[in-house]
């Protein structure tokens, strides 16, 4: 079997100071958008980020 290649995107989103760089290929059996796919990285990184603050 083999695989075919298909084109990656690569974009940039900047939230506050952090910026994201985010690189995308297409896929057939996706079952998230890519807004959908963002918001939940972005999520895990806050939340990561927040296990890191000490008070």
């Amino acid at each position: 079997m083999f695989q075919t290649q298909s084109s990656i995107t690569t974009t940039e989103h900047k939230i506050g100071k952090i910026t994201y760089i985010i690189h995308s290929s297409a896929c057939e059996k996706v079952t998230e958008n890519i807004c959908k796919k963002i918001k939940k990285l972005i999520k895990k990184d806050i939340e990561q980020m927040s296990e890191n603050i000490i008070f």
